[in-house]
């Protein structure tokens, strides 16, 4: 036993240099002037870079967190007295006013460790891992990617009990492909395209889009996508997936995981140093 009398100890000492590691570390972060600009990877995750003629309103930039939205978004509807079906084209409405297309990283500051994992991942050229896909984080901000503004918007939906999904498309084509993300919201067993971030011009109340893009309607597609213009789409380009469910779960558990460890760890480590060092000495003395 007495090879291991000194395993508390040397814990201990491991649980002290980690707290004063991560302590130092989560410090300066957070204090240093360094901003993540310079770690912003030279491509986003989809490849849409700039969206013509968007509507932005930047006086609904008070709405920057979900308990905000949530209550201007109920009690829009209640004073307008919005039908189901007012209320997802309301929704898609305040989101295209809320937002401009541009991704929204996680800053450095507020998740380092994060930034640590991603530099030693295959996907450390790219934002895979460091675009936010917490609706709470993006709200923060005024600009959103696709993903990111189909989150919040999908979460307007849950708080009125409407049915969702996810809407994919991963469509080849020369030079570059079209990767994109949207919702659909379903109402009376019909489901409703919405797409609050490259602001398509569709007709209101028609059902119809969704079935033909899953269908590879090329001709409804550049209709809605004129600067994206496609001579094919094959069929599968376009999906759906995700029924009621947070397409980012994981991902979004991932960061909210860093970011506990990024900012909270040395709290931990700093407790585990105390109490190794108290039952090494009550130990000690019992002997």
């Amino acid at each position: 036993m007495k090879k291991f009398q000194y395993l508390p100890n040397l814990i201990s000492k491991i649980f002290f240099f980690s707290f004063c590691l991560f302590f130092f570390l989560t410090t300066f972060f957070k204090l240093s002037p360094l901003k993540s600009d310079w770690l912003i990877p030279d491509y986003p995750i989809y490849n849409i870079t700039e969206v013509k003629n968007e509507k932005y309103n930047s006086n609904l930039s008070f709405i920057n967190s979900m308990p905000k939205l949530k209550k201007y978004f109920l009690q829009e509807i209640e004073s307008q007295k919005l039908t189901n079906i007012e209320s997802i084209y309301f929704a898609d409405q305040l989101l295209r006013n809320r937002f401009y297309h541009g991704e929204l990283v996680i800053s450095l500051s507020d998740n380092w460790f994060l930034y640590v994992l991603n530099f030693f991942t295959k996907n450390k050229n790219n934002s895979m891992y460091i675009s936010s896909l917490d609706p709470d984080y993006i709200l923060t901000s005024d600009h959103a990617l696709c993903n990111q503004q189909a989150l919040v918007f999908q979460e307007l939906m849950k708080i009125i009990g409407i049915e969702y999904q996810s809407v994919l498309f991963n469509i080849p084509s020369s030079p570059k492909p079209f990767g994109h993300f949207a919702s659909a919201a379903l109402i009376d067993a019909n489901w409703y395209f919405i797409d609050t971030n490259l602001e398509p011009l569709y007709p209101l109340n028609d059902s119809s889009i969704l079935p033909r893009l899953l269908n590879s309607d090329i001709d409804l597609f550049n209709s809605l996508y004129p600067e994206y213009s496609l001579g094919n789409i094959p069929i599968g380009s376009i999906s759906t997936s995700f029924l009621n469910q947070n397409p980012a779960f994981f991902g979004n558990l991932f960061q909210k995981i860093t970011y506990l460890i990024s900012n909270y760890f040395w709290l931990l480590c700093l407790f585990a140093y105390f109490c190794c060092t108290f039952f090494s000495n009550k130990s000690l003395r019992e002997e």
